[in-house]
């Protein structure tokens, strides 16, 4: 469909009339003012999801598209009010009926003359029970079901779809679902460009940001329209070669922006474009902005002191700094090669220069944008300094920050070409991979161990289109892996490691989930199951040898449609007694060995790009998944029946046959749910 973004909401929201005030409460804001630079992405109802005649609307993007610009410049167009849950009181049942009763809203509500737009689901749901997300949830829609505009709610595409299937099964109605689209060729240039006209004016401190930005794009306008179509062109190309989607993003853009602005000489440009589309993308955008600031704080400084060294104010001692502001950490000292009649001189420009940093957004303490905070948090979690490390794992660890989808990118890029990940990190990156996925995307995380007892990662990304990508990630041997509050699509088979999930309060375990290791450590309060709307698979699996957690953990939640079971001596007791995985002691070894080898087995495959179940056969043959003549025998019977075949340096795995043959599917290995027939099956192999 076409789409205008004053049309659509002005017609939507024809009835919402412009108020002057709104009485204060936290996060509650009316009478917007619109961005001059702002660019619309395109908003498309999804199919199947489209009757706009409900009263409540669920508007999904990945991570850094944009959806609080769009919700605020939706406001400032119609004058509807803009609900920001991030910063407003933590929500739950009547919450929305009594911020309109304290916001002098309720009247204007009755008769039809304002609507709110509700930003920042996700950052809600993490400071909050499931059962206070659903109770806030059945608000907004009965708080709708007597409104004669709808209410709007933003968040990314999980939770948006988590939010349409609980106000579907509370108050049955079929809210529509609008995806923002990523930003396409022509949008990306447009936004760059008014992005620039925006720079032209900004200031610190009544002082221009960018004073030769003005002079140069009135008398160089071409020269900037044709290094912003080309860099944009560029970073297009790169991004479908990696199946990712760099150029669509707000963040990305701005940065580009940032590197054209800081340029004063028009001519040289280009050869800044180049030299970032060079590079990885981010960080070449990145690090040629802290090249900028460096350069720019040297040559003040030598103006006035002709002897100043020039290595100063480097990429590194400026993400030092920056950290060190965002979280509140004593002011780095001065490098060494600052001689001591220097360094009050050093201190003063740094402590003028670094509140006007373009990675800090207008308090100067806070990132400007996802891609700088990223780039930020990278550097932090690679520090030396254990304190840095520390608050950077805080901060990200904290329910006041979602994911974010840029720092696997800058994380890697300061691993030296390294696939290295400590353990405890797996959780952080995987969820920054999580945070950027969209509609129909599957993102998954397969942990096992190495034949020396270190821990294989591997973080693959099914894209909607049909591309793919993956990252290869290693850890030593000893870590423990750390999820965070909300696991998802993981699958962890690490007999001798340790895993630690949550980070206190809930623990959210979303199908397909499946743990395997030699200590559990839960650090929630309660366990809550469910079922991924977008997946099939309904299987959460936890087995370990041992369980610590605290012992105060409730009777798990469990919803509809969702299959949880646990094993672990004591399992048996409350409260997971229900959950409990019957383990049959009756049985021949041969058998017993046998049946714990089909699970490694069909469990090891993974969804692979021709459409088939897949693993490299170095991975399958390997003495630490068939652990000896029971397990050669087991592979081999199932390739002699055409169940595994090889396909050039790959095993293929063909389910039906597995189910038909074996009689037992995926998630009946993962349940250890084995049929009689799988068992005379394992039970017939010739050792």
């Amino acid at each position: 469909m076409e789409y205008s973004f004053n049309d659509f909401w002005s017609t939507h929201l024809a009835s919402v009339v412009k108020r002057k005030t709104v009485s204060e409460l936290p996060g509650w804001y009316g009478n917007l003012t619109p961005m001059v630079s702002f660019v619309p992405a395109n908003v498309i109802p999804r199919p199947d999801f489209s009757d706009l005649s409900q009263r409540v609307w669920l508007i999904a993007a990945p991570g850094a598209v944009g959806k609080s610009t769009l919700a605020k410049e939706i406001c400032a167009l119609t004058g509807a009010v803009y609900l920001d849950l991030a910063e407003a009181s933590t929500v739950a049942g009547n919450y929305l009926v009594g911020g309109l009763v304290y916001t002098d809203l309720l009247e204007a509500w009755s008769a039809g003359t304002t609507t709110i737009v509700i930003d920042a689901l996700d950052e809600a749901r993490l400071r909050v029970t499931q059962s206070g997300f659903e109770d806030f949830l059945a608000d907004v829609a009965k708080v709708a079901k007597k409104g004669r505009a709808p209410i709007v709610l933003l968040g990314r595409v999980g939770i948006i779809e988590e939010a349409w299937l609980i106000i579907n099964e509370i108050s049955d109605v079929a809210a529509p679902i609008l995806d923002i689209e990523f930003f396409d060729t022509e949008q990306a240039k447009k936004f760059v460009m008014a992005r620039l006209t925006s720079l032209s004016t900004e200031t610190t401190s009544d002082i221009l940001d960018y004073p030769h930005l003005a002079a140069s794009l009135s008398n160089h306008r071409q020269v900037y329209d044709e290094a912003v179509a080309e860099v944009i062109s560029g970073i297009s190309t790169l991004s479908q070669a990696d199946a990712d989607r760099f150029v669509g993003y707000a963040p990305v853009l701005d940065a580009v922006a940032k590197v054209i602005a800081a340029e004063p000489n028009p001519a040289r440009i280009n050869e800044d474009m180049r030299r970032v589309l060079e590079g990885e993308v981010l960080t070449s955008l990145a690090r040629e902005i802290l090249s900028r600031e460096a350069g720019k704080l040297t040559i003040q400084l030598k103006n006035a002191h002709a002897d100043f060294p020039e290595d100063l104010y480097t990429p590194d001692e400026q993400l030092h700094r920056l950290a060190c502001l965002m979280f509140n950490l004593p002011t780095p000292p001065v490098p060494p090669v600052v001689t001591p009649k220097h360094i009050a001189m050093y201190e003063q420009a740094v402590k003028n220069l670094l509140p006007q940093h373009p990675f800090l957004n207008g308090d100067g303490k806070g990132a400007s944008s996802s891609v700088f905070e990223a780039a930020i948090i990278a550097f932090a979690l690679k520090s030396d300094s254990q304190e840095i490390r520390l608050s950077a794992e805080k901060y990200i660890s904290s329910a006041k920050h979602t994911a974010n989808p840029f720092l696997l990118d800058f994380y890697l890029s300061l691993n030296g070409g390294l696939d290295e990940v400590p353990a405890e990190y797996l959780g952080y990156l995987f969820d920054s991979v999580v945070s950027k996925a969209t509609t129909g995307d599957k993102v998954r995380l397969y942990v096992g161990e190495n034949s020396d007892g270190g821990i294989e990662s591997e973080i693959t990304v099914e894209r909607n289109s049909g591309k793919s990508n993956s990252y290869e990630l290693n850890s030593p041997k000893g870590g423990l892996i750390t999820l965070g509050r909300k696991v998802s699509g993981v699958s962890i088979d690490c007999e001798s490691s340790d895993v630690k999930l949550g980070l206190g309060g809930q623990l959210e375990l979303v199908s397909p989930t499946f743990v395997q290791c030699q200590k559990l450590h839960l650090i929630c309060d309660q366990v809550v199951v469910k079922v991924d709307p977008r997946n099939v698979e309904e299987v959460v699996i936890l087995e370990a040898e041992e369980l610590v957690s605290g012992h105060s953990v409730s009777a798990p939640i469990v919803r509809p449609d969702a299959i949880f079971r646990v094993s672990w001596p004591g399992s048996e007791a409350y409260p997971w007694t229900s959950f409990n995985i019957f383990e049959g002691n009756d049985e021949a070894l041969h058998v017993s060995e046998g049946l714990r080898t089909l699970r490694r087995l069909v469990m090891a495959f993974r969804s692979h790009s021709k459409g088939q179940l897949a693993r490299f056969r170095d991975k399958i043959d390997h003495f630490r998944m068939l652990k000896g003549k029971v397990g050669e025998a087991l592979l081999q019977k199932l390739i002699d029946d055409g169940i595994v075949w090889a396909d050039g340096a790959m095993y293929c795995l063909d389910a039906n046959k597995l189910g038909a043959k074996v009689g037992i599917s995926y998630q009946g290995a993962q349940a250890k749910e084995y049929s009689a027939q799988t068992r005379e099956y394992v039970s017939s192999l010739i050792v």
